[in-house]
Parts: structure tokens; sequence; C-alpha cells
């Protein structure tokens, strides 16, 4: 299933890491919400304001009366009222922040169960997250998005840019190209500029990996300056991790984007069962003459697009052996 959350009253940077820490202290885990780290990620000034947040917090003895963050944490205390049983959280810690003890307070204290919680979600993006499948996603352009299983990315569909941000995972992306609007993908620090493609950008403890399916795509170098890298040749792969040279190499095009075809599971399945099952998805047949071949049961998983693969796999398992017809069928037969 597929998730989507959108803001449409954008916070100012310190109004919205104010929500951020406040939610964060509430006991909310941020750092696995695709919400938080969109906006964070988002710009440079939602990072320092969010690094400043986290650092005030500790500080809130100090002289900070003048500091922007805190003047947002005071404006909403002050706003607060007992007979506004939906205020958010915000209104807890901030009271902690402009000196008001919450023992002293007791309508603010009865709040912190908790059960007024409004989840604040401060991104002028939709922010979209797979579960433990593949998801597709169409945009408004017409590209489409398909996220490997708990996946995310952010998309930038309120200011008329063509701009994804990839949060988590990995993600196959086809897109419609407009040589007027260029379609961007943001991902560990770099960004990837389609120039008429369909590529798979994962992203990995920092690094990125960038695979072109089809197409060309751009990608300029670390900081900025220097000639863009480009790929133009389907199966080019180029890694890029801080601190690193890009490493630029030649993929397995069917191995790197494996992850898009379906898993077929078997448990006792008959295989000429099974092999009927590969077939409905493309890429060849698997065929089967031999009754007592087609009886055996098997279990396991196997990768659905690829026939060939599955009869290789099913023969090295059950003792069998692979013969090509004439017609490109892969044919499972006895040894």
């Amino acid at each position: 299933m597929i998730r989507a959350i959108v803001r449409t009253d954008p916070l100012t940077a310190e109004d919205a890491a104010a929500e951020w820490l406040l939610r964060r202290e509430a006991g909310h885990d941020i750092e696995r919400d695709p919400g938080f780290v969109a906006w964070r990620d988002g710009a440079v000034e939602h990072a320092k304001a969010w690094g400043h947040a986290t650092a005030l917090w500790d500080l809130v003895d100090g002289p900070v009366a003048d500091d922007p963050l805190f003047a947002a944490l005071r404006r909403d205390a002050l706003q607060a009222r007992p007979q506004r049983p939906a205020w958010t959280i915000a209104a807890i810690a901030a009271a902690v922040v402009v000196g008001v003890a919450l023992v002293a307070v007791p309508w603010i204290r009865d709040m912190f169960d908790g059960r007024s919680l409004v989840a604040p979600q401060p991104s002028s993006a939709s922010t979209y997250a797979s579960g433990e499948v593949p998801e597709t996603i169409a945009l408004a352009d017409g590209s489409r998005v398909t996220l490997a299983a708990n996946a995310a990315i952010a998309v930038d569909d309120q200011t008329g840019r063509r701009a994804v941000r990839l949060l988590r995972g990995e993600a196959y992306f086809s897109v419609v190209h407009d040589a007027g609007r260029p379609f961007e993908v943001a991902a560990g620090g770099r960004t990837i500029t389609d120039l008429g493609t369909e590529f798979d950008v994962r992203l990995d403890d920092g690094a990125i990996t960038v695979t072109l399916a089809k197409g060309a795509v751009a990608l300029p170098p670390a900081g900025g300056s220097g000639q863009a890298l480009l790929l133009v040749r389907p199966g080019q792969q180029v890694t890029a991790a801080p601190g690193r040279a890009d490493r630029v190499g030649q993929a397995d095009l069917a191995e790197a984007l494996a992850w898009r075809k379906p898993l077929l599971d078997f448990s006792s399945t008959p295989l000429s069962e099974a092999a009927a099952a590969v077939n409905r998805y493309g890429g060849g047949r698997v065929g089967i003459l031999d009754p007592s071949v087609a009886a055996i049961r098997i279990s396991g998983q196997y990768r659905a697009g690829d026939p060939v693969r599955f009869a290789r796999s099913v023969a090295d398992a059950y003792g069998l052996k692979v013969r090509m017809a004439a017609d490109g069928a892969a044919e499972i037969v006895a040894r």
C-alpha cells in the first residue's frame, strides 16, 4: 500500500523544526518517518534548522530569547489555551522552553498522554512509502516510479518542478521526457538528471548506485563543479559515495533490476503448475513433456519473468536437466 502525505500550509524552517522536535519528545520515532526525512533533507535551511533545534533543546537555560526557534516555541506556548483540547503536543514542550513547569500547569500535563496529538508533517512535498512489496506510483506528468520494498520518496508536486528525492531504499524511474522541465532525482547528496530515460537508483548508507536501463542520464560531479558524468549505454552503472571517486562499470541489467519482478512462492507445488505460473509472466516459456517430471513437487521462491533461470534452478535442485527447444522454450527433462 502506498501512503501519501501532503501539507498545504508550509511552515517556516524554525516552526517546522520546532514541531518535529516536540513530536520526537512526545515519543514518535521521527527518524523512521518519511515525512520528517523528506523535510529535513529537502533543503539546506531545513537541515540547519533541525541541527539548531536539537542543540537548542539541550541548552534551553542559555541566552536564547532572541533565537528564532525559541521564538517559534514560545509563540506556540503563548497561543495555547485550556479550552483548545485539540491543540498539539507542541504546547507541552514549548511550555518548558518558556519557563513554565509542567507540574504547575495541570491542563498541559493532562494532555501529555498523547490523545490530542496532531502529527505534524512539515513538508511541501508529497511523500510515498512502500510496504513489504514493490509499489508503482503514477506522477502527475505521466512518469512512473516503482518503489522497491520498504523504500520511500518525496515528490515536489507543488512548485511546478519535476523533482523527486529518494529518502531510502531503491526506486526505478520511467520518465516522460520534457526538455523544458528536466526530471531530477536527488539521493545521497547528488542529483541525477533525466535525458529521456529509464533508470534505477539505490540509496545505501549514504552511497548511491545509478543503473541505466534506457536512454541517458547525467550525474553532475560532487560539489557541483566539473563535467557531468553521462550514462548512455543500457547497463551502465555508477556508484557514488561521499569522499570517494565515482565508480563506473557495466552491470548485469537483468540482475540489477530483478527486484522489480515478483517472487513466485511455491510450496509442494506440482512442477506443471509452477511452470504454468512462470509462463504467465512472459519472458519466454518453460516446457514439460514428461508426465513424471510434471508431477514432481517443488518448493521455494523463484523470480518471475525469467523462465530459463527458473528451469535451470529447478533442474539443479531436483536432479533434472534443461533442454532448449527449437522454439526457444526451456524444456525440463529427466537426466
